[in-house]
């Protein structure tokens, strides 16, 4: 009678040993996901080249000189390694044709290891600003011009005001208004940029970008380059080189897209994501929201002179921008560590789109 009885009597130290195993178990997935992961809390924003009071509206930036322009900017730092510099004040490179000072960009953008990955105003394409969003030709109140590089009439990107910049639990998030100027006639669209730095990971940093443009008074007509049909033309990456003319840091650099690497130069193939990865120097993807107007979109993608990472919209297609009814261009910059593969960058964009489908 007494064997029988023996598990019952143990069935309480059988829960006990099931409960601490699981309890072991939550304790070491929490510690893993500490050691993964830099809290946001750790971040900051600093103000660049001084210190900012957001009681006082900021200066409006000095006219451009051939000595070059300091820019207005805010950089996000974590754990106080710099991630960023968004670039909201008139800057202009020494020696420079004023025509290309520039504004509204992000620059420098840094590796996880601190490493900066992008270029402004390099000596081959003067108009090639980090990390930047702007169109070759546009349309506009019956002429035709670009804020890609330096037309006429000039269509300048311009900063207005900030609507918001702070550091909370998500991360690092600057939201600013730009106004589309065309030469003297004004406003033609408004333009707000929205910036989210997530904490780094064990793999690689998440940066959410949102461009939201409203055309004002009348329609705006965008469209990608027409020069040898390449189509390129918005958000665009332009690698860094290290030093001189012709040393490039993503020169020869692995591209890869998913739908499988590229071993060339690519133009017009449509992608969710395209990457450039370097070795010892990790990587830089591109990922593009489901939500984005015609996704996939064509894209350029190189490594032959320089690394540059552009999903073209609306390219060779073109796109007319109603008045007053706001486009949005939803995408993710993921910085990673090793290459796409060891950088885990298909799935991080899987996380991604899951994320942007909800």
């Amino acid at each position: 009678m007494t064997a029988p009885g023996r598990p019952l009597k143990d069935l309480p130290r059988v829960w006990i040993v099931v409960f601490a195993v699981v309890l072991a178990s939550a304790a070491l997935l929490a510690l893993l996901s500490r050691i993964a992961r830099i809290p946001a809390s750790a971040m900051s924003l600093v103000e660049e080249p001084g210190p900012f009071d957001p009681g006082k509206p900021a200066l409006p930036p000095p006219p451009p000189s051939p000595e070059g322009l300091p820019a207005r900017a805010v950089t996000v730092l974590d754990g106080g390694q710099r991630v960023l510099t968004y670039v909201y004040g008139d800057k202009l490179a020494p020696g420079v044709d004023p025509r290309y000072a520039r504004s509204g960009y992000i620059h420098p953008l840094y590796s996880l290891d601190g490493l900066v990955l992008t270029e402004d105003f390099p000596r081959d394409h003067r108009h090639h600003h980090g990390l930047l969003w702007a169109w070759p030709e546009i349309r506009v109140r019956g002429v035709e011009t670009s804020n890609w590089e330096p037309a006429e009439p000039p269509l300048r990107q311009r900063f207005v005001r900030w609507i918001e910049r702070q550091v909370t639990n998500a991360g690092a998030r600057l939201v600013v208004e730009n106004a589309w100027q065309l030469g003297g006639t004004g406003t033609v669209a408004e333009e707000t940029v929205t910036i989210l730095v997530a904490g780094a990971t064990r793999f690689g940093r998440a940066i959410d970008i949102e461009i939201a443009l409203r055309p004002v008074g009348e329609p705006i007509f965008l469209k990608g380059a027409s020069e040898d049909n390449k189509g390129y033309g918005g958000l665009c990456f332009r690698g860094r080189a290290i030093e001189g003319f012709d040393s490039r840091l993503f020169k020869g650099a692995a591209m890869m897209t998913d739908r499988g690497p590229l071993t060339e130069d690519s133009s017009g193939g449509r992608f969710r994501w395209a990457d450039l990865s370097i070795p010892g120097s990790g990587g830089v993807a591109i990922f593009v929201s489901p939500r984005h107007p015609g996704f996939p979109p064509p894209w350029l993608v190189r490594n032959s002179y320089a690394g540059i990472l552009n999903p073209c919209w609306p390219a060779l297609e073109g796109a007319v921008l109603e008045a007053g009814v706001p486009v949005s261009l939803r995408y993710r910059v993921y910085i990673h560590s090793g290459d796409a593969g060891t950088g885990r960058v298909a799935e991080a964009y899987a996380a991604y789109l899951a994320a942007e489908k909800k």
